[in-house]
Protein backbone atom coordinates (compact mmCIF):
# COMPACT_ATOMS: atom_id res chain seq x y z
CA UNK A 1 0.00 0.00 0.00
CA UNK A 2 1.19 3.35 -1.15
CA UNK A 3 0.97 6.67 1.20
CA UNK A 4 1.07 10.32 0.33
CA UNK A 5 1.63 13.21 2.42
CA UNK A 6 -0.58 15.89 1.96
CA UNK A 7 1.92 18.01 3.78
CA UNK A 8 3.58 19.53 -0.15
CA UNK A 9 -0.27 20.56 -1.16
CA UNK A 10 -0.61 22.67 2.00
CA UNK A 11 2.80 24.51 0.90
CA UNK A 12 1.36 25.63 -2.77
CA UNK A 13 -0.32 28.93 -1.68
CA UNK A 14 3.20 29.60 -0.02
CA UNK A 15 5.21 29.15 -2.91
CA UNK A 16 2.59 30.17 -5.30
CA UNK A 17 2.68 33.71 -3.63
CA UNK A 18 6.74 33.61 -3.58
CA UNK A 19 6.75 32.81 -7.63
CA UNK A 20 4.37 35.65 -7.76
CA UNK A 21 6.45 37.91 -6.12
CA UNK A 22 9.35 37.02 -7.72
CA UNK A 23 7.66 37.69 -11.01
CA UNK A 24 6.15 41.25 -10.30
CA UNK A 25 10.18 42.15 -8.64
CA UNK A 26 10.96 41.17 -12.02
CA UNK A 27 8.90 43.16 -14.20
CA UNK A 28 9.57 46.05 -11.74
CA UNK A 29 12.93 45.90 -12.41
CA UNK A 30 12.99 45.17 -15.99
CA UNK A 31 13.05 46.37 -18.88
CA UNK A 32 14.25 49.39 -18.13
CA UNK A 33 15.88 51.99 -20.25
CA UNK A 34 19.94 51.33 -19.26
CA UNK A 35 19.04 47.73 -17.47
CA UNK A 36 18.64 46.26 -13.92
CA UNK A 37 21.44 48.65 -12.39
CA UNK A 38 19.81 51.90 -14.05
CA UNK A 39 16.41 50.91 -12.70
CA UNK A 40 18.02 50.36 -8.56
CA UNK A 41 19.46 53.64 -8.81
CA UNK A 42 16.13 55.39 -10.31
CA UNK A 43 13.29 53.27 -8.98
CA UNK A 44 12.94 56.17 -5.95
CA UNK A 45 12.36 58.75 -8.57
CA UNK A 46 9.94 57.23 -10.53
CA UNK A 47 10.20 57.53 -14.90
CA UNK A 48 13.02 56.96 -16.61
CA UNK A 49 17.06 57.73 -16.53
CA UNK A 50 18.01 60.58 -19.23
CA UNK A 51 20.34 58.46 -20.50
CA UNK A 52 18.64 55.54 -22.99
CA UNK A 53 20.27 52.19 -23.49
CA UNK A 54 19.17 48.23 -24.00
CA UNK A 55 17.23 47.17 -21.47
CA UNK A 56 19.12 43.90 -20.83
CA UNK A 57 18.17 41.03 -19.33
CA UNK A 58 16.75 40.66 -14.92
CA UNK A 59 19.81 41.16 -12.54
CA UNK A 60 22.18 40.41 -15.14
CA UNK A 61 22.31 43.51 -17.80
CA UNK A 62 23.89 43.17 -21.03
CA UNK A 63 27.22 41.13 -20.83
CA UNK A 64 26.46 40.49 -24.12
CA UNK A 65 27.87 43.88 -25.26
CA UNK A 66 31.18 43.20 -23.44
CA UNK A 67 31.81 39.30 -24.64
CA UNK A 68 33.44 40.29 -28.00
CA UNK A 69 37.15 41.29 -29.04
CA UNK A 70 35.27 43.68 -31.22
CA UNK A 71 32.97 45.16 -28.21
CA UNK A 72 34.26 48.63 -28.92
CA UNK A 73 32.12 48.36 -32.41
CA UNK A 74 29.00 46.40 -31.34
CA UNK A 75 28.81 49.42 -28.99
CA UNK A 76 29.15 51.45 -31.34
CA UNK A 77 26.18 49.70 -33.11
CA UNK A 78 23.81 49.26 -30.54
CA UNK A 79 24.35 53.45 -30.02
CA UNK A 80 23.56 53.73 -33.35
CA UNK A 81 20.36 51.81 -33.07
CA UNK A 82 18.94 53.22 -30.50
CA UNK A 83 20.29 56.93 -31.26
CA UNK A 84 22.22 57.75 -28.26
CA UNK A 85 25.39 58.11 -29.86
CA UNK A 86 26.16 60.81 -27.71
CA UNK A 87 25.45 58.74 -24.65
CA UNK A 88 24.49 55.28 -24.45
CA UNK A 89 23.75 53.85 -21.16
CA UNK A 90 23.71 50.27 -19.76
CA UNK A 91 24.26 47.80 -17.29
CA UNK A 92 26.57 44.78 -16.19
CA UNK A 93 24.92 43.60 -12.79
CA UNK A 94 24.41 46.09 -10.26
CA UNK A 95 27.24 48.72 -11.89
CA UNK A 96 25.76 51.35 -14.11
CA UNK A 97 27.80 52.15 -17.21
CA UNK A 98 27.41 54.80 -19.76
CA UNK A 99 29.41 54.64 -23.38
CA UNK A 100 30.17 57.35 -25.64
CA UNK A 101 30.52 57.21 -29.06
CA UNK A 102 30.49 60.72 -30.43
CA UNK A 103 34.13 62.87 -29.80
CA UNK A 104 32.56 65.78 -28.47
CA UNK A 105 31.10 64.28 -25.33
CA UNK A 106 34.34 61.48 -25.05
CA UNK A 107 35.99 65.01 -25.13
CA UNK A 108 33.80 65.77 -21.85
CA UNK A 109 34.44 62.91 -20.25
CA UNK A 110 38.15 62.83 -20.34
CA UNK A 111 38.68 66.68 -19.44
CA UNK A 112 35.91 67.12 -17.19
CA UNK A 113 35.98 66.48 -13.41
CA UNK A 114 32.93 64.20 -13.35
CA UNK A 115 34.69 60.89 -14.27
CA UNK A 116 38.14 62.20 -12.38
CA UNK A 117 38.64 58.64 -10.39
CA UNK A 118 39.28 55.68 -12.60
CA UNK A 119 37.07 52.69 -11.48
CA UNK A 120 39.29 50.17 -9.83
CA UNK A 121 38.89 46.47 -11.16
CA UNK A 122 39.43 43.50 -8.02
CA UNK A 123 42.81 42.68 -10.46
CA UNK A 124 44.17 46.47 -10.12
CA UNK A 125 43.82 46.67 -6.67
CA UNK A 126 45.09 43.50 -6.04
CA UNK A 127 48.07 44.14 -7.77
CA UNK A 128 48.53 47.36 -5.73
CA UNK A 129 47.55 49.88 -9.15
CA UNK A 130 45.32 51.80 -6.75
CA UNK A 131 48.79 52.99 -4.91
CA UNK A 132 50.52 54.09 -8.06
CA UNK A 133 50.00 57.08 -10.66
CA UNK A 134 47.50 55.86 -13.32
CA UNK A 135 44.99 54.09 -11.19
CA UNK A 136 44.89 56.42 -7.80
CA UNK A 137 42.14 57.98 -6.70
CA UNK A 138 41.90 62.03 -7.19
CA UNK A 139 43.49 63.44 -4.04
CA UNK A 140 46.92 64.17 -2.60
CA UNK A 141 48.35 60.97 -2.74
CA UNK A 142 47.86 60.92 -6.78
CA UNK A 143 49.09 64.92 -6.70
CA UNK A 144 52.41 63.87 -5.27
CA UNK A 145 52.90 60.78 -7.81
CA UNK A 146 51.81 62.87 -10.63
CA UNK A 147 54.20 65.96 -9.48
CA UNK A 148 57.07 63.44 -8.80
CA UNK A 149 56.85 61.71 -12.61
CA UNK A 150 56.53 64.81 -13.78
CA UNK A 151 59.12 66.63 -12.69
CA UNK A 152 61.59 63.54 -12.72
CA UNK A 153 60.68 61.28 -15.16
CA UNK A 154 59.22 63.03 -18.11
CA UNK A 155 60.78 66.31 -17.68
CA UNK A 156 62.32 66.79 -21.25
CA UNK A 157 65.86 66.97 -19.36
CA UNK A 158 65.37 63.38 -18.40
CA UNK A 159 63.94 62.05 -21.42
CA UNK A 160 67.17 63.38 -23.55
CA UNK A 161 69.43 61.65 -20.69
CA UNK A 162 67.86 57.99 -21.83
CA UNK A 163 68.43 58.83 -25.63
CA UNK A 164 71.42 56.22 -25.62
CA UNK A 165 69.07 53.50 -23.66
CA UNK A 166 66.45 53.97 -26.37
CA UNK A 167 68.39 53.89 -29.12
CA UNK A 168 70.20 50.86 -28.11
CA UNK A 169 66.49 49.05 -27.65
CA UNK A 170 65.47 49.87 -30.76
CA UNK A 171 68.73 48.80 -32.85
CA UNK A 172 68.62 45.25 -30.88
CA UNK A 173 64.71 45.47 -31.81
CA UNK A 174 65.86 45.99 -35.35
CA UNK A 175 68.10 43.70 -35.04
CA UNK A 176 66.06 40.36 -34.19
CA UNK A 177 63.08 41.42 -36.43
CA UNK A 178 65.74 41.20 -39.53
CA UNK A 179 67.19 37.52 -38.07
CA UNK A 180 63.57 36.09 -37.35
CA UNK A 181 62.21 37.09 -40.78
CA UNK A 182 65.57 35.53 -42.28
CA UNK A 183 64.47 32.39 -40.45
CA UNK A 184 61.07 32.52 -41.47
CA UNK A 185 60.29 30.86 -44.66
CA UNK A 186 57.27 33.05 -45.46
CA UNK A 187 59.19 35.97 -44.32
CA UNK A 188 56.12 36.41 -41.87
CA UNK A 189 57.07 37.99 -38.25
CA UNK A 190 54.54 38.39 -35.42
CA UNK A 191 55.85 41.94 -34.19
CA UNK A 192 53.30 41.88 -30.82
CA UNK A 193 56.37 40.37 -28.61
CA UNK A 194 59.06 41.48 -30.08
CA UNK A 195 57.61 44.90 -29.68
CA UNK A 196 56.50 44.30 -25.63
CA UNK A 197 60.00 42.67 -24.92
CA UNK A 198 62.22 46.17 -26.31
CA UNK A 199 59.18 47.99 -24.50
CA UNK A 200 59.73 46.16 -21.37
CA UNK A 201 63.65 46.55 -21.69
CA UNK A 202 63.40 50.44 -22.40
CA UNK A 203 60.95 51.09 -19.56
CA UNK A 204 63.37 48.54 -17.24
CA UNK A 205 66.43 50.82 -18.02
CA UNK A 206 64.90 54.24 -17.29
CA UNK A 207 63.19 52.82 -14.15
CA UNK A 208 65.97 50.80 -13.00
CA UNK A 209 69.47 51.73 -15.18
CA UNK A 210 70.63 48.13 -15.84
CA UNK A 211 68.98 45.54 -17.49
CA UNK A 212 69.89 41.72 -17.02
CA UNK A 213 69.56 39.51 -19.75
CA UNK A 214 69.59 36.17 -17.81
CA UNK A 215 66.41 37.69 -16.31
CA UNK A 216 64.25 38.60 -19.46
CA UNK A 217 61.98 36.00 -19.66
CA UNK A 218 60.93 36.28 -16.12
CA UNK A 219 60.46 39.56 -16.85
CA UNK A 220 58.38 39.08 -19.97
CA UNK A 221 56.23 36.62 -18.12
CA UNK A 222 55.28 38.56 -15.26
CA UNK A 223 54.66 41.78 -17.29
CA UNK A 224 52.37 39.48 -19.90
CA UNK A 225 50.47 37.92 -17.06
CA UNK A 226 49.48 41.25 -15.66
CA UNK A 227 48.13 42.70 -18.58
CA UNK A 228 46.37 40.12 -18.87
CA UNK A 229 45.11 40.33 -15.49
CA UNK A 230 43.96 43.89 -15.70
CA UNK A 231 42.24 43.36 -19.26
CA UNK A 232 40.62 40.09 -18.20
CA UNK A 233 37.01 40.21 -17.86
CA UNK A 234 36.01 39.48 -14.62
CA UNK A 235 32.76 38.87 -13.34
CA UNK A 236 33.27 39.92 -9.65
CA UNK A 237 33.57 43.47 -10.95
CA UNK A 238 30.14 43.54 -11.44
CA UNK A 239 28.66 41.20 -9.15
CA UNK A 240 28.43 40.57 -5.83
CA UNK A 241 30.18 37.17 -6.20
CA UNK A 242 33.65 38.42 -6.00
CA UNK A 243 34.55 36.73 -2.82
CA UNK A 244 33.93 33.10 -4.97
CA UNK A 245 36.79 33.90 -6.92
CA UNK A 246 35.08 31.90 -9.81
CA UNK A 247 37.64 32.43 -12.10
CA UNK A 248 41.15 32.30 -10.12
CA UNK A 249 41.52 36.25 -11.42
CA UNK A 250 41.79 37.00 -7.34
CA UNK A 251 44.04 34.07 -6.71
CA UNK A 252 46.22 34.70 -9.60
CA UNK A 253 46.93 38.31 -8.95
CA UNK A 254 47.71 37.73 -5.37
CA UNK A 255 50.26 35.13 -6.62
CA UNK A 256 51.43 37.60 -9.03
CA UNK A 257 51.80 40.52 -6.98
CA UNK A 258 54.09 38.34 -4.11
CA UNK A 259 55.92 37.49 -6.94
CA UNK A 260 56.57 40.63 -8.35
CA UNK A 261 57.17 42.26 -5.07
CA UNK A 262 59.49 39.78 -4.05
CA UNK A 263 61.54 40.76 -7.12
CA UNK A 264 61.20 44.17 -6.90
CA UNK A 265 62.32 44.47 -3.13
CA UNK A 266 65.38 42.41 -3.94
CA UNK A 267 66.55 45.40 -6.39
CA UNK A 268 65.53 48.16 -4.06
CA UNK A 269 67.11 46.45 -1.18
CA UNK A 270 70.54 46.23 -3.15
CA UNK A 271 70.63 49.53 -4.14
CA UNK A 272 69.99 50.65 -0.57
CA UNK A 273 73.05 48.55 0.58
CA UNK A 274 75.00 49.67 -2.46
CA UNK A 275 73.78 53.49 -1.47
CA UNK A 276 74.48 53.23 2.18
CA UNK A 277 78.08 51.00 1.17
CA UNK A 278 79.45 54.26 -1.57
CA UNK A 279 78.40 56.69 0.94
CA UNK A 280 75.39 58.15 -1.33
CA UNK A 281 73.04 57.78 1.95
CA UNK A 282 69.53 57.64 0.38
CA UNK A 283 70.28 57.70 -3.46
CA UNK A 284 69.73 60.80 -4.05
CA UNK A 285 68.54 60.53 -7.99
CA UNK A 286 72.46 60.49 -8.59
CA UNK A 287 72.17 57.20 -10.48
CA UNK A 288 70.07 59.13 -13.15
CA UNK A 289 67.25 56.23 -13.15
CA UNK A 290 63.80 56.70 -11.50
CA UNK A 291 64.67 53.93 -8.77
CA UNK A 292 67.52 56.28 -7.60
CA UNK A 293 65.45 59.26 -7.64
CA UNK A 294 62.74 57.77 -5.27
CA UNK A 295 65.23 56.78 -3.24
CA UNK A 296 66.24 60.60 -2.87
CA UNK A 297 62.86 62.26 -2.74
CA UNK A 298 62.72 65.00 0.22
CA UNK A 299 60.70 63.73 3.46
CA UNK A 300 57.83 65.85 2.41
CA UNK A 301 57.93 63.63 -1.03
CA UNK A 302 58.91 60.65 0.29
CA UNK A 303 56.75 57.50 -0.32
CA UNK A 304 56.34 54.51 1.75
CA UNK A 305 58.65 51.25 1.02
CA UNK A 306 55.10 49.54 -0.37
CA UNK A 307 53.92 52.82 -2.87
CA UNK A 308 56.87 52.75 -3.99
CA UNK A 309 56.92 49.20 -5.36
CA UNK A 310 53.51 49.63 -6.46
CA UNK A 311 54.64 52.93 -8.32
CA UNK A 312 57.72 50.71 -9.59
CA UNK A 313 55.76 48.21 -10.56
Amino acid sequence: MTTFSLSCFDQWPSLLFISLLIILLILNFWPYAGGFAWRLAFRSGGGSPPIPGPAGLPFLGSPSLLASPQSHRILAKASAALEATRLMAFSLGHTRLVIASHPDTAREILTGSAFSNRPIKDSARRLMFHRAVGFAPSGEHWRRLRRIVATHLFCPRRIARSEAWRQGCIGELMEGLCLCKRRERDGVVELRWALQAASLRSVWMTVFGRWVEEEREELVEMVKEGYELLGKFNWGDYFPIRILDLQSIGRRSDELRTKVFTYLGRIVAERKMHNAASGDGDGGGGGGDFLSILLGLPDEDRLSDMDMLAVLW
